[in-house]
């Protein structure tokens, strides 16, 4: 794969857009100024803020960087432009279709990788920072890629890859889809610009056995930075009791880079700390670690209680407030969170989703029924337990309670074991919550499984099972696509049919295997001596087609010319003792005319020119 033009899903891949685009068009052009990036910059206040932080992250000049202008001549229009692609996936692509493709793991893990890099990079100084910082965030946007433009293929391939570990999830995607996350996103980050220095070593770094690079050099350099960062995302989101095998693992690798087991663990906290911040930032979820010489010693972090709840609990009165608080962590593991006023606890909502809301009626800005109304509204708020609460306590309190969909009421003056008692019918949603999610996600895996079957006799019903090339009813619809193409165009079509000579004589002396034999080398012979652009199918028995767009008759014989002779000077082994035949074919050509009526037409004259190739002797092309 060579560019993104020969992908047929190019226009579904990940791509930038608004401001990161608009930053992506003026520094491709050759008068392009700081200046301009800036002022484009300048209308994404988010974007701005980002970038600000990360001038100050990677600065080691005492002044911190306050505005745009100086974040952007800091960082300089190749850094901005990168930076502003991957900050404008992050925020496109949070969530997909791809059952099977966790969208926050993914954005959580690329994170913490770009900040590794960014990290190791200072150390060594291979690169400037902000350039590994991108290069670490979309090292593996090729994932992303297959996932937003294979959304049921590639969760079969993640559930195959989930269910063995041992397997190569770069030859799933290889053996599914016929192209893997490395290669793909490889030929992305070239699109937008990003430098051959960077992508040499991203082809390598997972599978460094292949790589060429010198011991000492650059690239060498970067591809175990790379594998390092890989590694330490890795570890970020492990489970806790993988945690200490990989720390360990981690520190023996980074001794080539002169970070001692002594210093390893200042320097993967401080790391830790900053994906901390950046995922705040930039709404990524992250995880709470210990310091990195207690996982070294095999502490882990206490489990969380499955059945504890995330509660918000929103009244006016401080007072009160703090009161049913203490009430709600007592003897009980739940994460309780305020809101004085009902558009506080309607922000919390939307940004932490919490189980359980407790909202006073007599909130200040939206009281408690509106806030439920407001909740209830949004496909999150439907899926939380809303109780609200008031002074008093009565028929009508329940009545409104009810009318605002509210799943109960509660007096202010309800004790902690009432408390309990309320948020017993919120803990059992959370359990049917988690086992419909369990059921969902085998279901996801079996359709994922099931849409992979499809495609698998999908390609197979389009296929010759012998030599691996499209079979006669794929070769007459994609022959029909391209008609209709060059119909609409007015460019030029040829074809060529072919059959090899005295294929029955072949069979008859040799016998069928060695017949098989004969067929797979001469498809492949001519997949290798085709012209770029040409299709080529087996349309029976010996016979094959070669489709040829956007080529003239005189092209398409000089083509047949080129194929018949590499066939000739090709000889084919055979047996154990590889003994040798030499084959040839003869060929019919012709090409679409203006009096050609349709499809069958076209193929028909080859037909007839290739009965004269063979009545004239055999081994040659004729054209019609």
């Amino acid at each position: 794969m060579n560019s993104l033009d020969q992908l047929n899903i190019s226009a579904q891949l990940p791509s930038p857009k608004g401001v990161a685009l608009a930053v992506l068009e003026i520094s491709r052009r050759d008068n392009a100024t700081l200046g301009e990036v800036a002022r484009v910059v300048q209308t994404d206040p988010a974007l701005s803020g980002r970038l600000i932080k990360l001038a100050n992250t990677g600065s080691h000049i005492p002044r911190p960087v306050v505005s745009v202008q100086e974040a952007v001549v800091r960082q300089g229009m190749t850094s901005v432009r990168q930076l502003a692609l991957g900050f404008s996936l992050l925020d496109q692509y949070r969530a997909g279709v791809c059952q099977g493709f966790d969208y926050q793991a993914f954005w959580s893990h690329s994170l913490l990788m770009g900040l590794a890099m960014q990290a190791l990079g200072a150390r060594v100084r291979s690169a400037a920072t902000d350039e590994l910082f991108i290069c670490g965030l979309l090292a593996q946007v090729g994932q992303l890629a297959l996932a937003t433009a294979y959304p049921d293929e590639y969760s079969g391939v993640l559930a195959t890859y989930q269910a063995d570990r041992s397997q190569s999830l770069l030859e799933l995607e290889r053996a599914q889809l016929e192209t893997d996350h490395t290669e793909l996103g490889i030929v992305m980050m070239a699109d937008w610009g990003l430098p051959k220095v960077f992508t040499e070593p991203l082809a390598h770094y997972e599978d460094s056995q292949h790589a060429n690079f010198a011991h000492d050099s650059r690239a060498s350099s970067l591809m175990l930075i790379l594998r390092l960062s890989h590694q330490l995302a890795d570890y970020g989101l492990a489970s806790a009791h993988a945690r200490p095998q990989l720390a360990k693992a981690w520190i023996i690798q980074a001794e080539a880079l002169d970070i001692t087991p002594e210093t390893a663990g200042g320097f993967i906290d401080k790391v830790v700390a900053s994906w901390r911040e950046w995922g705040e930032l930039l709404k990524v979820p992250t995880a709470s670690l210990p310091p990195f010489e207690a996982i070294c010693q095999g502490q882990t972090e206490a489990q969380e209680d499955p059945l504890s709840l995330r509660i918000v609990m929103a009244d006016g009165n401080a007072l009160s407030r703090r009161k049913t608080m203490a009430l709600l962590v007592e003897d009980s593991a739940h994460v309780v969170y305020p809101a004085d006023s009902g558009n506080a606890a309607l922000a919390l909502a939307m940004e932490i989703l919490p189980h359980v809301i407790i909202a006073h009626d007599k909130l200040p800005g939206l009281d408690g029924i509106e806030l439920c109304h407001a909740l209830r509204a949004t496909e999150e708020g439907r899926r939380m337990h809303i109780l609200l609460m008031g002074d008093e306590h009565g028929e009508d309190q329940l009545m409104r309670a009810n009318e605002a969909s509210a799943d109960g009421y509660v007096p202010s003056s309800i004790s902690a074991q009432g408390l309990r008692i309320r948020l017993f019918a919120a803990q059992r949603l959370l359990q049917l919550q988690n086992s419909w999610e369990k059921d969902r996600a085998q279901l996801r895996q079996i359709a994922a499984e099931l849409a992979v079957a499809n495609r698998r006799l999908a390609t197979a019903a389009l296929t010759d099972s012998l030599t691996g090339l499209s079979n006669r009813r794929s070769a007459m619809d994609q022959l029909q696509q391209i008609w209709s193409a060059t119909t609409r165009s007015g460019m030029s079509l040829s074809l060529i049919v072919l059959d090899i000579d005295h294929f029955k004589q072949i069979n008859d002396t040799y016998g069928h295997a060695v017949g098989d034999i004969v067929l797979r080398e001469t498809a492949e012979i001519l997949r290798m001596s085709a012209r770029r652009g040409a299709n080529i199918s087996r349309i029976g028995g010996e016979e094959f087609l070669v489709i040829c767009p956007n080529t003239d008759i005189k092209a398409a014989m000089q083509a047949a010319e080129r194929l018949r002779i590499a066939l000739e000077s090709n000889p084919i082994k055979i047996g154990r003792e590889e003994k040798t035949l030499t084959i040839t074919a003869s060929f019919g050509v012709s090409t679409k005319q203006t009096s050609t009526a349709d499809v069958d037409a076209l193929v028909n004259t080859a037909d007839l020119a290739l009965y004269a190739a063979k009545q004239a002797g055999r081994n040659r092309s004729c054209v019609r």
